[in-house]
């Protein structure tokens, strides 16, 4: 069979038919992109014999036994089917690290959101799919006893840990530990928590927290922190937060402070039993 050499990096080599697709589905296997444009700029030599012994690349790649359709996808990517891919990963708990991906079948769609036409950078890509690159990269070279200490961090600071929530927020911690324990359940639970306690937990409103206080004052329940804290955790931990009150002494002098106002002195008794 005839050869034809080629020179890559300084040196000849021959190429045969053989040589030729055993190479396209070697570049394949690796997650590398095959469409024309990265071959032009990574692989040259090895796109000039596919043009050389089937008269274009498309061929060369079908006769590897490969879909050139597939391969030239990224060309039909848009800003908006990269932002829902990358989301999609996120929630499989995929490394979406710029060095991962470009080692996976997802580079093409790298290659495409890093386009000036698209966003520029991954960076960018990341950001417009509501995700916080510093987390991706912060998340993903942690150890299993530094994701299990994260997750009680996190709890004993009165976050809601269900799946559902830690999805909405896309925080990388979840892939991670996903990645890492095979669910986000059995990394909760291999913190030392209860995750079917926790999926059954309330979500809270600060409309629902003033609501709830307001009801235990009514009861005739003590409204210190102590006294609350160990009979209404849940309350107690969301009125905490800083998306809400960040204290619970200013839950409880928000709820009693409309309250009184409708109902005199006993509002100002209940702020005072904080």
């Amino acid at each position: 069979m005839k050869t034809i050499e080629v020179p890559i990096e300084g040196k000849n080599r021959e190429w045969s038919e053989a040589i030729l697709l055993r190479e396209i589905r070697a570049w394949h296997r690796q997650g590398r992109p095959l469409y024309s444009h990265y071959m032009r700029q990574h692989f040259q030599e090895l796109l000039a014999a596919g043009i050389r012994y089937f008269g274009s690349w498309g061929k060369a790649v079908e006769a590897a036994g490969l879909s050139y359709a597939e391969v030239r996808r990224y060309q039909r990517w848009s800003k908006k089917s990269i932002v829902e891919r990358i989301r999609l990963l996120h929630a499989q708990g995929a490394d979406l690290s710029f060095r991962a991906l470009m080692l996976s079948p997802y580079a093409p769609m790298v290659y495409a959101a890093i386009r000036p036409v698209y966003f520029g950078s991954w960076r960018n890509a990341l950001l417009a799919a509501g995700l916080a690159p510093a987390d991706i990269y912060r998340y993903r070279s942690w150890k299993e006893a530094d994701i299990l200490r994260e997750i009680r961090r996190l709890h004993a600071e009165g976050e809601d840990l269900s799946s559902k929530y830690m999805d909405e927020r896309a925080n990388s911690l979840i892939a991670t530990a996903r990645r890492r324990f095979g669910s986000w359940g059995a990394a909760v639970e291999r913190a030392g928590l209860d995750y079917a306690k926790i999926r059954k937990r309330k979500r809270w409103t600060e409309a629902e927290i003033l609501d709830q206080i307001r009801a235990l004052g009514e009861q005739g329940v003590s409204l210190t922190s102590t006294e609350v804290r160990n009979r209404e955790p849940s309350l107690f931990a969301a009125a905490c937060k800083r998306r809400f009150f960040g204290s619970w002494r200013q839950a409880v002098e928000s709820a009693i402070g409309k309250v009184g106002k409708q109902a005199g002195t006993q509002g100002r008794g209940q702020v005072e039993a904080v």
